[in-house]
């Protein structure tokens, strides 16, 4: 009698056993103010840690920012995670990404945010069972590094937004975006003053926040045109899209939109308008990488430009838009998304934050994100 050898598939690897999350709060070293909320003296964010059947870990992060475009609270992201979400992942491979994101769509519609972070784990995991790092995964280095840019938020005192811009400048910034919204009149003066005091290889961005009403976006638009000024990001509510063409149809400085866009869908709606030449992403408000980059994609076969950005954060999530950029071959305008880590926040998530060096933020080659938990300050700035 003749045995033949029964060819047996693999075994899957990468099954998820475990999904842990953590909400926390951590102070910021300074108020943040920008034109719509409140003063903001801390950073709500939820992180996750995945665990496989061979005990490696994957981690994600995203945040509770209470704001257009992302209206999240620490307590919505917890429950959608922990009833609806994670459960979907128990015993499945963090290689199927797709179907993991699939099941996540049939069971809750839309709640990006709460999904980013548990999508963005996969990536890490995977990165770390490859041997590899995130952008490799993404089709591999396509910058040696990525151009960050520095935020001056509202202060009281101009001579402070000054100081503030010279400090960044020193440390080699050379892109700033100045938030705007309360006062068109001081808007105007804070630009024409930081231009003077920059020069022009400063590179100037301004940003309400959705904040202003028609008449005032366009008297702000007109009044820091002739400071030579890049954009200007989100002057009108993210639902008033008549609104935005008509400033774009005549306003002398480029738009770009933030809290207008969170979907694909959304994206493919104001196309037509050309109420923008640009759109800015951060990883909550648009579902993490596996929900950014199409945008990215579909906004540069519209002819669009990207920012990569982010909610303030910390250096998971910063790092995730460093990954996506990383591997992407396209122009990227920049963006403060890593000031957080380097400037605001009082304490970190990870062992070894994220650096910036001259305003160049350059990974490595460690599997996934490159990063460990800090559970010391895990356990520190945990909400109970």
């Amino acid at each position: 009698m003749t045995v033949e050898a029964t060819h047996l598939p693999p075994p899957q690897r990468g099954i998820i056993r475990q999904v842990e999350i953590w909400p926390l709060r951590i102070p910021l070293r300074g108020a943040l103010q920008i034109a719509v909320g409140e003063k903001r003296p801390s950073l709500d964010v939820v992180i996750v840690r995945l665990v496989t059947e061979e005990g490696v870990y994957g981690l994600g992060e995203t945040q509770a920012w209470r704001r257009q475009g992302s209206s999240e609270t620490l307590v919505g992201l917890i429950d959608a995670m922990q009833t609806l979400l994670i459960p979907q992942m128990i015993g499945q491979s963090v290689f199927d990404l797709a179907a993991i994101a699939a099941r996540f769509d049939e069971v809750l519609y839309g709640r990006l945010a709460a999904k980013a972070a548990l999508l963005d784990a996969l990536y890490d995991a995977q990165g770390h069972l490859l041997g590899v790092p995130v952008w490799q995964l993404l089709g591999g280095r396509a910058r040696e590094s990525i151009e960050t840019g520095a935020v001056l938020t509202l202060r009281a005192q101009l001579e402070d937004t000054l100081d503030e811009a010279l400090a960044f400048y020193q440390q080699g910034y050379r892109h700033f975006s100045i938030k705007a919204g309360l006062d068109i009149r001081r808007d105007i003066k804070a630009v024409s003053a930081l231009r003077h005091a920059l020069g022009d290889e400063a590179r100037l961005l301004v940003d309400a926040n959705a904040a202003l009403a028609f008449d005032d976006a366009r008297r702000l638009l007109h009044g820091i045109a002739p400071f030579a000024v890049d954009a200007a990001e989100q002057p009108l509510a993210l639902h008033d899209r008549h609104g935005l063409a008509a400033l774009a149809a005549t306003s002398p400085v480029a738009l770009i939109l933030d809290e207008s866009i969170t979907t694909q869908a959304d994206l493919l709606q104001w196309i037509p308008e050309r109420a923008a030449h640009a759109l800015h992403t951060k990883t909550a408000k648009n579902g993490g990488i596996w929900h950014s980059r199409p945008l990215w994609q579909l906004a540069h076969a519209a002819g669009w430009q990207v920012r990569a950005g982010n909610h303030p954060a910390t250096s998971l999530a910063t790092l995730a838009v460093a990954h996506l950029a990383t591997a992407w071959p396209h122009t990227l305008i920049p963006s403060p998304f890593s000031q957080s880590v380097t400037h605001d926040l009082v304490a970190d998530v990870v062992t070894e934050p994220v650096r910036v060096d001259n305003a160049r933020l350059r990974l490595g080659t460690a599997p996934g994100w490159g990063v460990e938990l800090d559970m010391a300050q895990i356990a520190r700035w945990q909400r109970r």
